[in-house]
């Protein structure tokens, strides 16, 4: 009898379980490469099936204050994109990252039968792209012969050169790679140096300016 009432408490128990609400995000801090784009993975279990709208709001860091950014319903903000659905999925997506879009979001689920459920969603990190330079002499100025080799980085990958890159040069496609090797320069090697993400041509990183300069020939 003993045994065939735990196991009555414990279906019963597991069926408390499965009508539970449950929210799940695949991240709690997201990093973003401004201009880029990011999805916040999101997913609710709906224990009641109920029609359900889905509101996306972020806490602003410097004013601690909650603004609604998208909604299931309609938008709010055009880089602010609800792409989920209004019976399991809650995910969210933000076109051309901007430093205003740090800081911690909050998802909130309105049903027509119970009170509103709010709950913490990721924090976001936003970096930008950072070009390194290493050239012969770290004071001298880079001269015709030389060799300059440029790397191009970004802290959302903790070190690893893991991202795919563009190269820029004055503003034309000069190269696909997170390193440049300038060979053997020139005066035509100079210009203005830039590098984004190949997935995201909006985030770039600031421009590099290069100015060879001619080696005096002796006579």
């Amino acid at each position: 009898m003993l045994n065939d009432y735990s196991y009555r408490v414990n279906l019963s128990f597991l069926g408390v379980l499965c009508n539970m609400w449950k929210v799940k995000h695949q991240q709690r801090l997201i990093c973003a490469v401004k201009g880029s784009s990011v999805i916040f993975l999101c997913s609710f279990q709906n224990p009641d099936n109920q029609t359900v709208r889905v509101l996306w709001g972020h806490l602003q860091p410097a004013t601690l204050k909650a603004r609604l950014i998208s909604s299931s319903l309609r938008t709010l903000f055009t880089r602010f994109q609800y792409i989920g659905n209004t019976y399991h999925n809650c995910s969210l997506k933000i076109h051309q990252v901007e430093c205003s879009d740090v800081g911690r979001y909050f998802v909130r689920f309105n049903t027509m039968s119970n009170r509103p459920r709010e709950e913490n969603a990721p924090v976001l990190k936003v970096v930008d792209l950072t070009i390194f330079m290493s050239k012969p002499s770290v004071k001298e100025a880079i001269r015709e012969g030389d060799s300059v080799n440029l790397t191009c980085m970004n802290s959302c990958d903790g070190g690893k050169i893991s991202s795919a890159y563009t190269w820029f040069k004055n503003g034309e496609p000069l190269h696909e790679g997170a390193a440049l090797y300038l060979r053997n320069v020139s005066p035509t090697t100079s210009g203005n140096y830039t590098c984004s993400l190949k997935t995201h041509l909006g985030s770039t990183s600031r421009v590099l300016g290069i100015d060879v300069e001619y080696l005096t020939k002796s006579k």
